[in-house]
């Protein structure tokens, strides 16, 4: 049994659950604030699919390009974790702390790339008025407005998991060990590859 993949899987599972809500509810007043600017919640309690279709699919692509967040700080962690051969409690808040540092980013970004491909669609669009159709239960404008953003979360996904993993120091992460072979007590960094 490996005690610290065990580790880095509830910490994985953790950091998914607790801010995968957060994520969820930030993102429905998002949607209601900027992009449907009313209060949905009443228009699916009346029955509108449209909503809640187009609702759902900008929470999953929320979600979708958060979840690099976790990656990036799972491998922090797995990166001071090897390089120290062990998991501390000072390298767990450090790990922690380059989540919420992720997690901001990643939110931060995530909304704006998913306006931005919404709000670039709507002007290319302008024979139809797609929040106003949504609004009136046009399930056939909801599911093309959000496939057309689904996809589009999909394509920039790759490119954003390296824009967030970019910000992992791994040469910061490195423990220097003593070098015994030179017998000057010199110190040599050790050199550990970021995990994949």
């Amino acid at each position: 049994m490996d005690t610290n993949r065990i580790i880095f899987s509830i910490y994985d599972v953790s950091l998914s659950l607790v801010f995968g809500l957060l994520t969820i509810y930030i993102a429905l007043k998002v949607i209601d604030k900027l992009v449907l600017k009313v209060n949905t919640l009443k228009m699916v309690k009346e029955g509108n699919i449209s909503i809640a279709l187009f609702k759902a699919i900008l929470i999953i692509c929320t979600l979708l390009l958060i979840q690099t967040s976790i990656k990036s700080s799972n491998s922090a962690l797995q990166t001071m974790a090897e390089a120290h051969n062990k998991i501390t409690i000072k390298i767990f808040m450090i790990s922690l702390g380059y989540f919420f540092l992720f997690y901001v980013i990643s939110l931060t970004f995530s909304v704006l790339l998913i306006l931005i491909s919404f709000f670039v669609y709507i002007k290319a669009t302008i024979d139809l008025d797609e929040i106003a159709e949504i609004k009136k239960n046009n399930i056939a404008v909801s599911i093309s407005l959000s496939l057309i953003i689904f996809g589009m979360t999909l394509f920039i996904r790759p490119a954003f998991h390296n824009l967030i993993g970019s910000f992992v120091n791994y040469n910061a992460l490195q423990v220097e060990q003593v070098d015994t072979k030179n017998k000057g007590g010199g110190v040599v960094p050790k050199r550990i590859a970021p995990p994949r």
